[in-house]
C-alpha cells in the first residue's frame, strides 16, 4: 500500500470524526444571556427530560404557549425567547423532541402525548398557542392539521412548511402567523412564498429583514444557512415582538 493511501486511511476517519464533533457542538446552546435559565421573582423555570417550563410568578395570562425546538438543537437555545414570553405573563413550555428530532411517525405521536400532558397539567390556562422553529415548526404545522380544536393559534418560525397539500392549513379556522428571515438558507424566502397557498389568506406573514435561520435560537452556525446582516439580539427582539403581538391579540 502506498504512503498516500496510508495517509488517507488515517486522515479520512479523523476528518469525519472532527466534522461530527463540530456538528454536535454547533447545535448546542451558545452565548445565552446570563441568568436566562435561572428562576427569579418574575419567572419560575422547571426542566424535566421532556420539557422546560417558564412560568410567570404573577399576573399569568389564561393563554399559554407550547414551543417545539429545531431538530437536534439543544432546547435551551430557545430559552431567551421563552423567558421573554413568560416575563410578559404567558406560561411557555418548550417540549423536547423525542431523540432530538422526532424522526419517526411514532415519535410525533409521542410528542403529541407529551404536549397533551403538559397542557392538561396547566389547569389555569384556558387556551393554547402552538409554535416551533425549523423542524419543530414543521411538526407544529402537522400537529395543528390533526388537532386544530386543541389550539387557539399557530406561529411558525423559520420554516417553509406546510409544504404538502395533504397537510394544507388553508382552511384553518384559527389565527396563524409565520415569522421568517430574509437570509434564511434553510427556509428561503422563495420557498416561503411558494408554499404561501397552504396557509389561510388572512395569515400573518412577518419578515425579519437581514435575519437568518440559526439566529432564531442561541446556537451555532448551521450548514446551508445564509449570512445574517443583523445581530442575533436584534433578530431575537423582532421575533419576540411578533410573537407577543400575536399572543396579546388572542388574550382576553
Amino acid at each position: 500500500m502506498s504512503r498516500f493511501y496510508k495517509i488517507v486511511r488515517i486522515v479520512w476517519p479523523l476528518a469525519g470524526l472532527t466534522f461530527m464533533v463540530w456538528l454536535w457542538w454547533s447545535f448546542q446552546a451558545h452565548n445565552l444571556p446570563e441568568g436566562v435559565m435561572d428562576s427569579d421573582t418574575a419567572v419560575t423555570i422547571t426542566q424535566t427530560r421532556q420539557s422546560i417550563t417558564f412560568q410567570p410568578t404573577a399576573n399569568q395570562s389564561t393563554t399559554g404557549l407550547i414551543f417545539y425546538p429545531g431538530a437536534t438543537v439543544e432546547p435551551t437555545a430557545y430559552a431567551p425567547l421563552a423567558r421573554t414570553m413568560a416575563e410578559a405573563g404567558y406560561l411557555t413550555v418548550i417540549v423536547k423532541l423525542p431523540w432530538g428530532t422526532a424522526p419517526l411517525d411514532s415519535h410525533e405521536v409521542q410528542l403529541w402525548q407529551t404536549t397533551q400532558a403538559q397542557m392538561a397539567a396547566a389547569s389555569d390556562v384556558q387556551q393554547w398557542v402552538l409554535s416551533g422553529h425549523s423542524r419543530g415548526a414543521a411538526i407544529a404545522a402537522r400537529t395543528l392539521f390533526e388537532h386544530e380544536d386543541s389550539f387557539a393559534g399557530l406561529v411558525l418560525i423559520g420554516t417553509s412548511h406546510p409544504k404538502e397539500a395533504a397537510y394544507s392549513l388553508a382552511n384553518a379556522q384559527i389565527p396563524i402567523a409565520k415569522i421568517y428571515a430574509s437570509e434564511d438558507g434553510l427556509a428561503s424566502q422563495a420557498e416561503v412564498e411558494a408554499f404561501r397557498g397552504y396557509l389561510p389568506e388572512q395569515a400573518e406573514m412577518d419578515e425579519i429583514e437581514g435575519g437568518n435561520h440559526a439566529q432564531f435560537g442561541y446556537y451555532g452556525t448551521q450548514l446551508g444557512d445564509g449570512q445574517s446582516t443583523i445581530s442575533r439580539e436584534d433578530q431575537q427582539a423582532q421575533t419576540a415582538v411578533y410573537l407577543l403581538t400575536f399572543l396579546n391579540n388572542l388574550s382576553p
